[in-house]
C-alpha cells in the first residue's frame, strides 16, 4: 500500500458509531506512521489510526464500500463501538494536510486521490 494514504476508507467494523471515514491528515515515520480520520456522516467522530492497522484488510478497506443500511447505520450506543483502542493518546490531528483537497482555497500542487 502506498504512502501517503488515499482519502476514503471503510472500516470492517463500526468505529465511533460509523464505518465510512475520510483521511484528513497523516504523519510519522516508519512503524510510527499514523492517519487521522473523520467519519463521513459526523465530523465530530474522529480517529487516529496506525498505518499498520490501516494496511490490515481485516480491519480497513480502501475506498467507500457500498453497504446495506443495516451495515452502515450509526450505532445508537457509541460506547459499544471499536476504534479507541488503537487511538493515539493525544488524539487525532484535526488540521487537514496540504494535499487533502479539503483546504479552501486549495493551493496544493497535487492532491491525494480518493481511491
Amino acid at each position: 500500500m502506498r504512502w501517503p494514504p488515499i482519502k476514503s476508507w471503510t472500516s470492517t467494523s463500526i468505529r465511533e458509531g460509523f464505518r465510512h471515514f475520510v483521511a484528513i491528515n497523516y504523519g510519522g515515520k516508519g512503524k510510527d506512521r499514523w492517519v487521522s480520520m473523520v467519519a463521513v456522516l459526523d465530523g465530530n467522530s474522529r480517529l487516529m489510526v496506525s498505518w499498520n492497522e490501516i494496511k490490515d484488510n481485516s480491519k480497513w478497506n480502501s475506498g467507500w464500500l457500498k453497504l446495506s443500511r443495516d451495515q452502515s447505520n450509526p450505532s445508537l450506543d457509541r460506547s459499544s463501538s471499536i476504534g479507541l483502542s488503537n487511538t493515539k493518546k493525544n488524539g487525532p490531528c484535526l488540521h487537514p494536510s496540504e494535499d487533502s483537497g479539503l483546504l479552501i482555497p486549495s493551493e496544493a500542487i497535487s492532491e491525494r486521490p480518493w481511491l
